[in-house]
């Protein structure tokens, strides 16, 4: 008796925590749809991009190298990738 209340109190605690990671999974992926249209932006590193306040590929197209360089995970290779896709190397 008293082990079937802890699994059961276990099995409603598993349920919970999943449907609080269901819903910030939901909450990353819309976040990340419109970054990942970026080449060499992918849904592992758009919340670097997000967190540094980088929220639409239009920011990220504008910001300076030097500012791209301060994203953790982005590097020199990312920026070339980026400014030869739109035509400013």
């Amino acid at each position: 008796m008293f082990i079937e209340k802890i699994l059961l109190n276990t099995k409603k605690n598993l349920s919970s925590l999943l449907t609080i990671l269901n819903r910030e999974q939901g909450e990353l992926s819309d976040r990340c749809e419109n970054l990942t249209s970026i080449p060499g932006i992918g849904t592992k590193n758009c919340n670097n991009f997000y967190e540094a306040g980088y929220m639409t590929p239009e920011s990220i197209i504008s910001a300076s190298d030097e500012e791209l360089l301060s994203i953790p995970g982005v590097g020199i290779s990312f920026i070339k990738k980026l400014r030869k896709t739109l035509g400013r190397i």
